[in-house]
């Protein structure tokens, strides 16, 4: 609360991680053994993703910024930091107790 009631972090990019460094195949794991689901992570090349969009209508221009974001996300799981216990004042909560809560949200994705 208080990094939204302040002005402490007004302007500041702030590296938010959890308690642990988490590759995306660990997340995705993570949600299938909280939905009793195997699931598996796959990723798919950038060009092949791109071209599907494009073939799809997406402006090109759209989809050349949008893979450039996506890089900036990918390789190795981000470097714990201890931000979120210092603005919360309390400790991070993980991947899998957070996934845990919303189980049924993902399972509901399914369903949908």
């Amino acid at each position: 609360m208080r990094a939204l009631l302040g002005d402490e972090l007004t302007f500041m990019k702030v590296p938010l991680t959890g308690p642990e460094p988490i590759s995306h195949e660990e997340l995705v794991v993570t949600i299938g053994e909280a939905i009793g689901r195997p699931l598996h992570y796959q990723e798919i090349p950038p060009d092949a993703y791109g071209q599907s969009m494009i073939r799809r209508g997406f402006p090109e221009p759209f989809v050349q910024a949008l893979l450039a974001r996506y890089a900036r996300g990918m390789g190795p799981a981000e470097a714990v930091t201890g931000e979120v216990e210092r603005i919360l004042g309390r400790p991070a909560r993980t991947y899998a107790a957070w996934v845990a809560d919303h189980a049924d949200a993902f399972r509901a994705l399914r369903e949908g």
